[in-house]
């Protein structure tokens, strides 16, 4: 009896994926890496041939706009050259200008909205066997179902890390922003789901968990049961293997003595807040729609300081808001350099499509814009560099996040005999802060360590150190 041919064998499908934009989008990217995976579906770098190449943007000002249309053009052009077959797009931009994006950029196969995150291996599937020149296909509807489960995910921070999202949307109406209609309401996600994904991430190695929201400070007005942030952190305070929380994104008119107490009474939350609070003048606070005066601001930030010792403060400010007055700026650059936060990042203001903002008259040209920016990093720099230059020579703990490689030691100019760990200690939040360099006389130290360093050196933001052992 003749043998029976081979069957082929089934290629599964290879897909590059782009993530793109803030730490809510990337738990969404890590989302759907895992919903790829686990349907087979093969993850490729980008420098490796793709059947189909998925972009998760960010849409929420003009700069991560130009940034997402960046990477669609590079997609489109690897599509051109035959190294991708299709392109995908989906996150905030694809929510917030679907048509837009179908003009812009003909040439996609695909636009997906954040609504239909779990169906994104069915639908690249579908695509994939799309005959040529069928057009975009468009699947985008509203995004206010309530906050959906972020466990079972395929990280791409650290292994010793991890953001904890515990809200979604916002409905503080912010007169320049986008998030509520990219993003819909405020919805908290249910205390049970969180904790459970929190100790997930702990049995995953994370050591340090960042919550994360639109606003986290608004967590559980929406709830029926008697849920608050300060709650929250009491429960997650008492999670079995859980090292450091760390708080991101509060808004100023909605954290309460109470989210103060519990920052401060909860040791495994870090001396941490970031707490945007745009601007400082009573009349452009009014036009942004944010609830808030400079009165009741200072007093929040001498509670902080007061209750919480040793507390890194992060904000962030916005200039050429419409109509912004010389004096006015002047007044937020002052306010700046007296309450000296510890990290401050800023905007300059965009126009954002279908924002009240948009319509206000005294529009700022660009060049004032860049100026009163520039003016504001160059005095915030000072402040920073002061606060670091005040941690040298002290011992402090912090969390080891990988061992840095030959190259990566070449490029800082670090002595090659060491080994050399990239760290980070209470007052520096993943991506967005400083960070340390550690030299250490083991090669043993794992990602999620928490370990003390001498730090001995500033180079510019960042710390240099030595391990304890």
């Amino acid at each position: 009896m003749k043998n029976a041919p081979k069957r082929p064998e089934i290629q599964p499908l290879r897909v590059n994926f782009v993530s793109l934009g803030c730490p809510k989008n990337l738990i969404d990217s890590e989302k759907m890496l895992a919903h790829l995976v686990e349907s087979g579906i093969a993850l490729v770098s980008p420098d490796d041939p793709a059947d189909i190449t998925i972009i998760n943007t960010c849409g929420f000002i003009e700069a991560a706009r130009q940034e997402a249309e960046e990477a669609i053009n590079n997609a489109l052009q690897a599509k051109k050259q035959e190294l991708t077959k299709h392109v995908v797009v989906t996150g905030c931009l694809a929510q917030y200008r679907p048509e837009k994006l179908r003009q812009q950029f003909p040439q996609l196969d695909a636009i997906i909205g954040l609504s239909q995150r779990s169906q994104i291996a069915q639908i690249i599937q579908k695509i994939a066997t799309r005959k040529k020149g069928s057009g975009a296909f468009l699947q985008v509807t509203p995004f206010t179902a309530p906050p959906r489960n972020d466990r079972v995910r395929l990280r791409l921070t650290d292994p010793g890390w991890a953001y904890l999202r515990i809200s979604e949307g916002c409905n503080r109406g912010c007169t320049f922003c986008t998030i509520p209609q990219i993003r819909g309401p405020y919805r908290s996600k249910p205390l049970d789901e969180i904790l459970a994904e929190a100790a997930e991430l702990i049995s995953d190695g994370a050591a340090e968990l960042n919550l994360i929201g639109q606003e986290i400070s608004s967590y559980g007005a929406d709830l029926d049961q008697n849920l608050d942030l300060a709650q929250l952190l009491h429960h997650l305070n008492q999670l079995d293997g859980m090292r450091w929380i760390r708080l991101l994104y509060a808004h100023p008119a909605t954290l309460t003595t109470q989210h103060v107490q519990a920052l401060a009474e909860n040791d495994k939350v870090l001396p941490y807040l970031d707490i945007p609070l745009q601007h400082i003048s009573d009349r452009i606070l009014k036009l942004m729609r944010r609830h808030i005066t400079r009165a009741q601001t200072e007093i929040l930030l001498q509670q902080l300081r007061r209750s919480v010792d040793n507390i890194t403060l992060r904000t962030t400010m916005m200039v050429g808001f419409p109509s912004e007055t010389d004096t006015e700026f002047q007044e937020l650059l002052d306010f700046i350099r007296h309450y000296r936060f510890e990290a401050l990042g800023a905007f300059i203001f965009s126009p954002e499509e279908n924002t009240p903002a948009a319509l206000m008259d005294g529009e700022i040209h660009q060049n004032i814009k860049q100026q009163r920016f520039d003016q504001l990093m160059l005095a915030q720099q000072q402040i920073a560099f002061d606060h670091a230059d005040s941690l040298l020579n002290r011992q402090i703990s912090c969390l080891i996040n990988r061992q840095l490689d030959t190259a990566e030691i070449a490029d800082l100019a670090l002595n090659p005999a060491q080994n050399w760990y990239l760290a980070r200690h209470p007052g520096q939040a993943p991506e967005i802060d400083s960070e340390c360099y550690l030299a250490a006389n083991t090669t043993d130290l794992d990602s999620g360590d928490i370990i003390t360093a001498q730090i001995t050196q500033r180079i510019d933001y960042d710390l240099i150190g030595l391990v304890i052992l």
